[in-house]
């Protein structure tokens, strides 16, 4: 049973890749639209750049901008052998994540695909093992990282529900374990991350189909969440349809997304220009790129850059020179990283998908939602309302308030 006697549950449901645009469509579906009368909807809310989902994720966790933190996209690329290793583990960041406060406040947390956990004191965690290696490397280190026996059991109870180990399957088997683990009062602090539709932006586009139904079954799987939840709300003597006062509900999504025509590849036209790596190459993250310079590069080589970067800030697709503010704010001078640039919406830099993200934050349609629920974060008479603007950052710093505030004072939950 939980371990926390003094507060309520905070539950915390990232859906990746929806934007406020989306949110029209949800508000059509009956979970969404029941949770929304329950809390305070923020719409118009500002992601973070670096716009991809392990910078922001992070931001989430930690309360605290990618230049603090340290996590530079979600890729660490290695221009020699053109290979790219994701930056998966906790040990890559610098500062207090939301599973070690829980954990030092003696609370039970349960963290589902959330990115970077891998290396958390998590009780309940099914990991993200992102990568390119193989999927029995990968496998291994899934095993390794989560907690494979607290969750088998779930594992062969929903593996028909699953269908298949992709997103729309293991977003199923998030859904269906946290409602089981949240009914039972088996955690004090959840971290659950969907990603299907994500997946279906960068495979179809924004507007498909697929995209459509998915954005449905968010729904569908935020029903399931909430039959635990008032399973939990009625064991505890409230009563649901009044709203949810036992709990603490933080659900938000990470970034926007764009349709993509057209993708640019900076390091091959660097090649072109007859500039290798060992002299200059880009690490692309789709809706912008950073160039680093060798300190040891030639004057040779500097001359061919200068005229290289003179003809890219002009040619089609390149929208303008990244800010001296972005460069800092998305940690890419602490990276190495000397300048970068982003591109016209409808353009990226790197591979080439229907739907892309990794944007800067002054394009038009690209911001995303946030709402809270419960008497840790909003005033009784502010449900059901919508205010509009803000930035993700506050979804991290409200979690910090409620995990500070929440759990015991006599040492970590064992």
């Amino acid at each position: 049973m939980r371990k926390n006697l003094t507060g309520r549950p905070i539950i915390m449901i990232s859906l990746d890749a929806i934007s406020d645009t989306d949110v029209n469509y949800l508000l059509t579906l009956p979970n969404f639209r029941k949770l929304a009368s329950y809390g305070l909807l923020h719409r118009g809310v500002e992601s973070l750049f670096i716009s991809n989902t392990y910078p922001v994720h992070t931001s989430i966790s930690t309360g605290v901008l990618p230049s603090e933190h340290g996590l530079f996209d979600n890729v660490i690329f290695d221009p020699v052998k053109n290979s790219e290793k994701w930056r998966a583990h906790k040990k890559l960041i610098k500062v207090k994540t939301l599973p070690e406060r829980a954990y030092e406040k003696g609370l039970v947390s349960c963290a589902m695909m959330y990115p970077c956990t891998p290396g958390e004191k998590i009780r309940y965690h099914l990991a993200e093992v992102p990568g390119t290696e193989s999927m029995f490397f990968r496998g291994i280190k899934f095993v390794h990282y989560s907690s494979t026996f607290r969750l088998c059991p779930k594992f062969f109870r929903y593996m028909k529900k699953c269908k298949s180990f992709n997103y729309f399957g293991i977003d199923t088997f998030i859904a269906f374990t946290a409602r089981d683990l949240i009914a039972k009062e088996k955690a004090d602090f959840y971290m659950l991350h969907l990603q299907d539709t994500d997946h279906q932006k960068h495979h179809s586009g924004i507007d498909s189909e697929d995209v459509k139904k998915s954005i449905e079954y968010d729904d569908k799987l935020l029903g399931i969440i909430l039959e635990g939840i008032f399973e939990a709300e009625r064991n505890a003597g409230g009563d649901p349809e009044k709203g949810i006062s036992h709990f603490d509900i933080l659900l938000f999504s990470d970034h926007a997304c764009f349709n993509i025509h057209t993708n640019i590849l900076p390091n091959d036209l660097l090649k072109k220009a007859d500039i290798g790596p060992e002299a200059a190459w880009f690490q692309t993250v789709n809706g912008a790129c950073f160039l680093h310079i060798s300190p040891t590069i030639s004057i040779e080589d500097e001359a061919k850059l200068d005229t290289f970067l003179e003809k890219f800030s002009k040619m089609e697709g390149v929208k303008r020179r990244l800010t001296e503010e972005e460069m800092h704010d998305s940690g890419a001078i602490d990276a190495g990283f000397t300048l970068g640039f982003t591109p016209v919406p409808g353009f990226t830099f790197g591979a080439m998908k229907k739907g892309q993200h990794g944007f800067t934050l002054d394009n038009d349609n690209y911001t995303i939602f946030y709402l809270e629920i419960g008497p840790g974060l909003i005033a009784p008479d502010q449900a059901g309302k919508e205010t509009s603007g803000g930035s993700i950052l506050e979804v991290g710093k409200k979690a910090i308030g409620l995990v500070e505030r929440t759990g015991t004072s006599e040492g970590s939950a064992r």
